[in-house]
Formats: C-alpha cells, structure tokens, sequence
C-alpha cells in the first residue's frame, strides 16, 4: 500500500508518516524543506525502505508536476493521499485583515488540496479502495459558526469551509472512479498550530483519523467526520 501525506515535516503529518507505516505502508512524506525536517529525517533513517521524502511547494504547479514525476517513477498507483499541508497566519479580525496573509492562507489551505488530488488522481484511480482524506477542521463548520460563543479565527475557519466545499465536489467528480473523498477534523492538538493546552496529542489524533479512513466505504465519500468518527455538520 502507497500513501502520499503533504506537510508531513512535523506534527499530525509526521505522525501520519510513523502510524502508516506501522500499518505496512510505503509514505512519500512531502514537505517544502526536507533538509529542514529533522524528525522526518531521522525516521527515514529508520526505515529506509518504507519512506520516501519529497519536495513539494503545494502552491506550485512546476514543483508537483516535478513531484508526479518522481512518485510515478517509484510506483503505478496510490492508496491514500492525505492532503494536510496547512497554514493559519494567526487570529484575523475584521478590521485589521491583511490582504496577503489572506491569500496565502486560502492559497494552502483552499486551493492547494484541490491541485494536490488533481495532480495524483491518475495513481490514485489504480489504487486499492483509494482514498482521498482532507485534513480540515471543525471551524469550517458553516452550522457551528453561527455559535457567537465559538472561536472563529475567520479566515482559517474560512479556508477550511472552502476546502469541505471541495471536498463534497471532488467526491462526485471521482465517484465513478471508486475514490472516496472525505474531510476530516483531527480534533483541537497539540502542535505548533494547535498549541500546548490543546485536548490530545498527535498520537491520539492520528490513530482515530487512521481509524476512520480505514473503515471508509464509497458511501462515505463526500463526508464531514472528526476523528472519532462523528459526522459533524456542514
């Protein structure tokens, strides 16, 4: 089995890297900088055989038509493509928005994914029950948003109701392909993004997400889970 996990350098994406391939799978661990990735790094020392670091820059269309190339060289098809590259720029409030953080942050966390799963959908389509898991979050839930007592972190939270959006859309463009198509909140962690008072580690996080995705089926495709496996509302 072949997983590709974007922004795979550190946190829940490292550790999606130690749990795949605990599970057998080859990882192609992607990140901008990987001479910069110590943890990653070491584990491919670890385990040489099972890990493949790329370099990728998900918002250039050269740097994953380059990646493509080198995938495609080790392997005819993917099994899972984890899209959790992401990136907050901190709290925006109206009134003190900055036009360029707001488009890197859409530009990650929006539109990247999108270009990701185009650029790998042609060896995702001769995988095995292929998969295509968006690492979103619960505040791009437009139904919880509504909650004035909820955090917002507007922009975030806006980046990852466009990515759902997509999410439901790529789900119907692959259905005929049998891909399924699902995001995922992996819960509030403790990550750099997340911070240290966050509710669970990576571990608990990850092991629930691979839970998930390991019980997919096509009906759930185009879906809305947290890593408990509770659906959470659009």
């Amino acid at each position: 089995m072949k997983a590709l996990i974007t922004g795979a350098n550190r946190g829940i994406g490292l550790e999606f890297v130690r749990q795949l391939i605990a599970q057998d799978f080859h990882a192609f661990a992607a990140c901008r900088n990987p001479s910069k990735a110590g943890q990653l790094l070491k584990l491919q020392e670890d385990f040489p055989q099972q890990i493949s670091i790329l370099k990728i820059d998900v918002t250039n269309d050269q740097s994953l038509a380059d990646s493509y190339k080198i995938v495609h060289s080790k392997t005819n098809q993917l099994d899972l493509l984890i899209n959790n590259a992401a990136i907050s720029q901190g709290e925006q409030k109206f009134g003190t928005f900055d036009s360029s953080k707001i488009k890197s942050v859409l530009e990650v966390n929006s539109v990247a994914p999108i270009l990701v799963a185009q650029q790998f959908a042609r060896l995702l389509k001769k995988g095995k029950q292929p998969k295509i898991v968006n690492i979103s979050s619960v505040l791009g839930s437009l139904s919880r948003a509504t909650n004035p007592r909820n955090p917002r972190m507007s922009i975030y939270s806006t980046s990852k109701a466009a990515l759902n959006m997509s999410t439901i859309h790529i789900a119907h463009d692959l259905r005929d392909h049998k891909i399924i198509v699902v995001s995922i909140h992996p819960g509030w962690v403790r990550t750099d993004m997340g911070g240290s008072n966050a509710d669970i580690d990576t571990n608990e996080s990850v092991n629930g997400m691979l839970q998930v995705i390991n019980s997919l089926t096509l009906q759930n495709s185009g879906k809305y889970y947290d890593y408990t496996g509770t659906t959470i509302p659009w």
